[in-house]
């Protein structure tokens, strides 16, 4: 999960101010009580400034700015007497940052090899999630594509598999994983119920007094409950069709270096394969 941070606050105090101590109560159980945080969210610094306390999280590789109160919590930069407070308290943590950075790199790594050998495991349930596919007609190969009906990244990414596929004559299969909320759950189900094509579904549109199915409704508990198995939170995903190979995100690029293709019309060897390993 990544923050981004948009609240700027400008805050002006007199240095006559006095007052208890500001730091005292601020820990994760009064932070979390103000505002939803990950459960790996961690304080590694905290500091007052005047009236109020500066307090940095680590979450998910990038160091957070927060500045408590008794009773509030504002996300954002300070700035004091003209000087950018946030911006040197940042810059003296660059060495606790570049080792969050690290750990959250290596901790993804870990995640993508754990997904990409529970879908090398569990192929024919892949199969099974598959809505519908793109297919040139002497295609002898396949790979998966996990979208979401209602995803940018995705429908950006579909039409450069597309010509990939037909330049090196592959099958797309397509799985519906409809994760952020019920405008992308209420398309997958018109594509379910509606029993749309490949070429249909990259016209559908929203339809908000559109009626479900029971095949819906089967087919997406499957499709969640699988996926939460993998624990993928995000889309697009593709899927090589032996699963030795995962590319989480839109990375056009990283498809073609697993599949052999380099835009320089230069042919780099593909991904080395994989051993296979037994169904659970």
């Amino acid at each position: 999960m990544r923050w981004i941070l948009t609240v700027f606050v400008l805050l002006v105090w007199s240095s006559a101010v006095i007052g208890a101590p500001v730091c005292t109560h601020v820990d994760m159980e009064w932070i979390s009580r103000q505002a939803p945080l990950p459960p790996e969210a961690k304080i590694v610094y905290k500091k007052e400034q005047g009236a109020l306390c500066e307090v940095v999280l680590a979450v998910d590789g990038d160091l957070i700015p927060l500045y408590a109160g008794q009773d509030f919590l504002v996300v954002g930069n300070l700035f004091r007497d003209k000087q950018f407070v946030t911006r040197e308290t940042l810059e003296s943590l660059a060495d606790i940052a570049q080792k969050e950075r690290t750990k959250a790199d290596e901790k993804k790594i870990l995640e993508g090899k754990k997904r990409q050998a529970f879908f090398q495991q569990n192929l024919s349930t892949l199969d099974d999630l598959t809505l519908f596919s793109f297919k040139p007609g002497k295609a002898d190969k396949f790979l998966y594509m996990v979208t979401d009906p209602d995803c940018a990244h995705c429908k950006q990414l579909m039409p450069e598999l597309e010509i990939l596929a037909l330049e090196n004559q592959f099958e797309i299969k397509v799985i519906l994983f409809p994760m952020l909320g019920p405008k992308s759950h209420g398309m997958a189900a018109q594509a379910i119920c509606g029993k749309v094509s490949y070429e249909a579904y990259g016209k559908i549109q929203f339809e908000e007094d559109a009626s479900g199915c029971s095949q819906a409704d089967v087919l997406l508990k499957k499709t969640m409950d699988f996926f939460s198995q993998a624990n993928l939170s995000f889309v697009p995903v593709v899927i090589s069709g032996d699963g030795c190979w995962v590319v989480e995100g839109n990375d056009i690029p990283r498809v073609k270096h697993h599949l052999g293709i380099q835009d320089d019309g230069s042919s780099p060897p593909p991904s080395q394969g994989c051993k296979p390993v037994p169904e659970n």
